[in-house]
């Protein structure tokens, strides 16, 4: 029975397979929908006569819910069960999902966007702790690779899967079409997924101020992204978001210091390795979130492409990105991971400049193959070193307050890009289409793994025990 505790490096029996199907929907019902919303934005921005760099917002607005609430999500998950969490949170995810696809306005479907990124920041920690309670050692890691394979399956086919949505039914129907999958994951989870209790995270205060802060700094960090060339870098608007927000971020540390209300152990702040890991993750999500949402805007404003070509072509990086994901769980295992890790950096940064020096079409795909893999395979490996270093008890702790940090740095690198976009362009509209301006910010980004590459190398050259 899944959660047992079972020692043994057997194969996973009927039961555990069903359990381990739940994890994996529920995660995939999140990548699904976050990502094949983007190639209906165009269709969105349309029908709603604005700039597709106007409806960053629909990408901002789940991301910046998703990583905010994830410290509480950690507690939450912790302290009131993972089976029990991952249902309700899956249900308040599409109710999200239901509005945006009836609403009428572009606030409504902003609100219930940020509906859905709030509800999934309690579903992905959810999975991932279900899967590193249920399981140890080699079959744990595997689990993960799972998990995170079939998320990275759901983020491959997105674009395909949504671009067909809209070629045949519309854009509202990219937000019908995760109610069945979430429906089939409530169903096994609660049949097959054993509750579970930590008394010492119930005994724990509610992190509510904590999480408050960090949502709140990342929220007013990206208005200023976002508002900053409007109302002037140097204007007193601006400069009141920034500091608004690293006031808040800083009250966050400062509540973390003190014992009483510190929401993690000192051991998750104390592992220098643990930072490393989560900054190299962190440029593999900016590096996936900045190519999958430059290259939609860049194939159907630029080239003139349909959503459901574009969605096709864009499968020459998700489906190596969801192959390179799954097989971290396997090559992990094996000595040198850190080795792999920083090459895996490397290719991610090469295929990210690639894309903006090579020609359309067929050096263009091979070049966005070479970007999945290595932002899949960096993915991979960092979930699961990152999980190595917990034990199952903070399991969801570790999830959420990793997760939060590379969330909320994509959402508030989303914000900046459209505003570079629209500032290199010198107008918002046709700012999606400027060629030149999304290789700049490609260009930019690719700096990051880049930087990562050097973070990782003492680790990958030392090949330290695990």
């Amino acid at each position: 029975m899944w959660g047992a505790g079972d020692t043994k490096e057997r194969a996973f029996d009927v039961r555990e397979r069903l359990a381990l199907l739940a994890a994996a929907l529920a995660s995939l019902v999140v990548e699904l929908d976050w990502l094949a919303v983007n190639v209906a934005i165009p269709g969105i921005a349309h029908d709603l006569q604005r700039s597709p760099t106007d409806l960053q917002w629909l990408i901002s607005a789940f991301t910046l819910a998703f990583g905010g609430v994830m410290p509480v999500a950690g507690w939450v998950v912790d302290a009131f069960g993972r089976r029990r969490t991952t249902v309700y949170a899956l249900v308040l995810f599409m109710v999200g999902s239901l509005i945006c696809a009836f609403a009428d306005s572009l606030a409504l479907l902003i609100a219930g966007r940020a509906l859905q990124g709030l509800a999934g920041g309690f579903v992905v920690p959810g999975a991932v702790a279900m899967t590193v309670g249920g399981f140890t050692g080699r079959r744990r890691d595997i689990g993960l690779g799972v998990v995170m394979a079939t998320a990275s399956s759901a983020a491959a086919l997105a674009p395909f899967v949504g671009g067909l949505s809209v070629h045949l039914f519309g854009w509202r129907s990219v937000f019908f079409m995760t109610v069945p999958v979430g429906l089939a994951s409530v169903v096994l989870i609660y049949h097959f997924v054993v509750p579970s209790s930590n008394p010492m995270a119930t005994a724990r205060r509610p992190p509510v101020l904590n999480g408050a802060c960090i949502m709140g700094g990342a929220v007013a960090l990206t208005v200023a992204a976002d508002r900053g060339s409007t109302w002037g870098w140097t204007s007193l608007a601006t400069f009141l978001c920034v500091a608004c927000g690293v006031w808040l971020l800083a009250g966050f540390v400062w509540l973390e210091s003190r014992e009483s209300s510190a929401m993690f152990s000192r051991n998750l702040y104390q592992d220098r390795r643990l930072h490393i890991l989560t900054l190299s993750g962190a440029t593999s999500v900016i590096g996936f979130v900045m190519l999958s949402t430059l290259a939609m805007w860049y194939l159907q404003a630029g080239r003139g492409l349909s959503a459901f070509l574009t969605g096709s072509l864009l499968l020459c990086f998700s489906l190596p990105n969801a192959a390179a994901t799954y097989v971290a769980g396997r090559l992990v295992a094996r000595r040198g991971s850190h080795v792999l890790l920083s090459a895996a950096l490397a290719a991610a940064a090469i295929g990210l400049v690639a894309t903006t020096t090579v020609p359309f079409p067929g050096p263009y795909a091979l070049a966005l193959a070479v970007c999945g893999i290595g932002v899949g395979l960096s993915g991979g490996l960092t979930n699961i070193l990152i999980q190595q270093r917990s034990s199952a008890e903070e399991a969801g702790a570790v999830a959420s307050v990793t997760t939060a940090f590379k969330y909320l740095g994509a959402a508030v690198a989303t914000a900046l890009a459209a505003t570079a976009l629209e500032t290199l362009h010198h107008s918002v509209g046709g700012s999606a289409a400027d060629a030149s301006g999304i290789d700049t910010v490609l260009r930019i980004t690719a700096i990051l793994p880049a930087a990562a590459v050097l973070l990782t190398a003492p680790a990958a050259l030392a090949r330290p025990r695990r």
